[in-house]
């Protein structure tokens, strides 16, 4: 691990790496440098298969709350974007964070691989390498002497919110975590409830999704019934779903079309629990592992010009005021 000083001064948040214009922050901050890798195909993520992929280095930002005491040790929230990068309403939620007191280490699995988005490709970054990403993030913060680690949560936004909710995968967490170490709880916005495993060995600890009812490019069925599911073996899942609301109902953009992303309303997708592959249950022959027939896998089920995404007028500040009141009782 190569930290980068720690430093005090204005600065352009995520700075020409995202597609808007975020605001000045003038808070601590540090710059993180780590090992991770890039992979396609789940059972990638395993065993000896997990070895054959090369190493690169991604980075991520630690940002400081106010009033930062090096002598404490403070809860802490892994922070991932979606397919489009850092976002100017996801600064809200971390700033909202910072202010309750958390450290925010922000993943950049995008800017670490020079990549801007993935809308519509799916493949220049996978959701693999992002769940990946997100467990190295755990295991780097967990002996961290600044860092209580028996608090430290996964939070993301649509493929965030997917690596999010793959870190709580229970096999997932034996394959990467180091020993004993866990996230302590989920905090998901419209994630990908896409290809969950048919073997439901999950996470206990808390976790919360806020996701809306009318979403087809992350649809909310498979999520409501993951929720019930976890409850059901004695889980702590909770969901908050907003009537009349499409994916990313909480940015200030009006409600509009996204010709170039994938709808995945008619995806019925499944991970083998035990091969650790993705399949179709209707379609045996498609290959989610092999990058030219991944796409083609995909396409088999999701498509385009259909995906409505922007600011629900009624329920656009609906999860920020929810996690004002949950953050509180999460330290």
């Amino acid at each position: 691990m190569k930290k980068l000083l720690q430093f005090l001064l204005p600065v352009i948040l995520f700075a020409g790496c995202a597609p808007e214009e975020l605001p000045e922050v003038n808070y601590s901050k540090e710059k993180v440098t780590y090992s991770s890798k890039n992979i396609i195909g789940f059972e990638n993520l395993f065993g000896e298969a997990l070895q054959t992929q090369e190493d690169i280095e991604i980075f991520g930002i630690m940002h400081f709350p106010d009033g930062y005491d090096a002598t404490q040790k403070y809860p802490v929230i892994v922070a991932s974007h979606g397919s489009s990068n850092w976002r100017v309403h996801h600064l809200d939620y971390l700033e909202q964070m910072r202010q309750a007191n958390y450290i925010v280490f922000a993943m950049h699995p995008f800017d670490s691989r020079g990549v801007n988005s993935t809308v519509g490709n799916q493949i220049n970054v996978t959701s693999e390498s992002i769940i990946y990403d997100m467990a190295t993030s755990l295991n780097l913060l967990w002996d961290d002497p600044r860092i209580n680690n028996q608090k430290i949560y996964a939070a993301g936004w649509s493929l965030g919110g997917t690596a999010a909710l793959f870190n709580a995968w229970r096999p997932l967490q034996e394959a990467l975590n180091l020993p004993n170490a866990s996230f302590t709880g989920y905090l998901m916005w419209y994630p990908g409830c896409l290809a969950l495993p048919d073997l439901n060995e999950w996470d206990k600890d808390f976790m919360q999704i806020y996701i809306g009812e009318d979403d087809n490019w992350t649809p909310p069925q498979p999520c409501k019934e993951l929720v019930a599911l976890m409850n059901d073996q004695g889980g702590n899942a909770h969901i908050e779903l907003y009537p009349n609301a499409f994916h990313s109902f909480d940015h200030p953009d009006p409600l509009r079309l996204v010709p170039d992303a994938y709808s995945w309303a008619n995806c019925k997708l499944k991970l083998n629990g035990e091969t650790k592959k993705v399949y179709d249950p209707n379609n045996a022959e498609l290959d989610f592992s092999d990058p030219k027939a991944r796409r083609a896998a995909y396409e088999s089920c999701a498509v385009k010009g259909e995906v409505m995404a922007g600011a629900s007028p009624e329920y656009q500040n609906a999860a920020f005021e929810h996690l004002a009141t949950l953050l509180p009782k999460l330290d």
